[in-house]
């Protein structure tokens, strides 16, 4: 990559510009306490468990903002596994049934999952406000706006979801659901492994994660101490362990295909035809994304309307099996 010049990084705008210290430290008191209230009386966890689940995402939120970076995916499946496994630690042998154990896991890897989600997609679009020349106290108050919309419209269109498909949180009453949920898989697992004394990890998945983790370090130190000067040009051929890992976190070969399918073509594209793909290959990308996720929803709409796909063939299927 070409070395930055200090003057590319310099903050554009004025001190009066800026988001005041006060608003985030005020908006983050209120955000915990409201935390500590609701995980007290809804889920029935301690301040202090509280405490550790929200330290876990301040930490994990650094994770996932680099791999974030890198692969325009954020780990959130891997921080909320990470931090189900230090609860199992911090919430065993302290005389919790296993029921209550693994809710108090399931609530904390949420915890952790979502501030590292909130703070993945807040750097991101502060990002493009920066190369958009945004003042950053406009942008605040666009996220607060959109913040308090989200509160009501994201559990509305769970909602909506699970009323048009309840084999989402009910999967085993069905045969089928076309909306796989990986994730929920792995975060039961996760919690039963660590909660559940009856269920054993082998010994050498965790040898394994050890070993690889002190490869990843070791690699870091590597790249920042041995490859510079005139071996910095090496450092290209280093594998990102972040990308690698993620890949391996999603059970099923969907995301991690359409991403090496989309990155082939617009590698091709750019090649060949980089005047067209400057113009146009974003702008495409992010109207295909779009596209699925408006698909989703109006597919959503189709079934509790009883006009879907797989209604009306349903409904061919038993025309053809009933008798004449």
């Amino acid at each position: 990559f070409p070395t930055r010049r200090s003057s590319d990084l310099e903050d554009p705008f004025p001190p009066e510009q800026q988001v005041k210290d006060w608003m985030w430290m005020l908006g983050l008191t209120v955000t915990l306490v409201i935390s500590f209230i609701i995980c007290h009386f809804q889920w029935q966890m301690n301040v202090g468990l509280t405490i550790l689940a929200c330290v876990l995402g301040f930490i994990f939120a650094f994770l996932c903002i680099q791999i974030g970076a890198v692969t325009d995916t954020t780990p959130l499946t891997a921080a909320s596994k990470a931090s189900q496994l230090v609860f199992g630690g911090a919430t065993s042998g302290h005389g919790y049934s296993i029921k209550d154990a693994q809710r108090l896991n399931l609530i904390a890897g949420g915890i952790a999952s979502g501030a590292a989600d909130v703070a993945t997609n807040l750097t991101a679009d502060f990002r493009t406000g920066f190369l958009l020349r945004t003042p950053p106290m406009k942008q605040w108050i666009a996220q607060a706006i959109g913040t308090l919309i989200s509160v009501f419209l994201a559990p509305g269109m769970f909602v909506l979801f699970t009323s048009a498909y309840p084999c989402i949180i009910h999967p085993d009453d069905y045969d089928h659901c076309p909306f796989q949920a990986p994730s929920v898989a792995a975060w039961a697992a996760v919690a039963q492994a660590v909660t559940d004394p009856s269920i054993g990890i082998p010994i050498k998945a965790g040898i394994f994660a050890c070993v690889m983790g002190a490869v990843s370090v070791l690699q870091v130190i590597f790249r920042h101490y041995y490859l510079v000067g005139e071996r910095e040009k090496y450092r290209a051929y280093l594998p990102n362990w972040g990308a690698i890992a993620l890949a391996f976190v999603l059970p099923v070969p969907v995301f991690t295909n359409a991403a090496l399918l989309g990155a082939i073509i617009a590698a091709v594209w750019r090649k060949y035809r980089y005047a067209s793909w400057d113009i146009y290959g974003y702008a495409v990308a992010a109207g295909m994304i779009a596209g699925e996720g408006m698909g989703g929803v109006v597919g959503a709409a189709l079934q509790l309307g009883g006009v879907s796909g797989d209604v009306r063939s349903e409904e061919h299927t038993s025309e053809l099996q009933s008798p004449p």
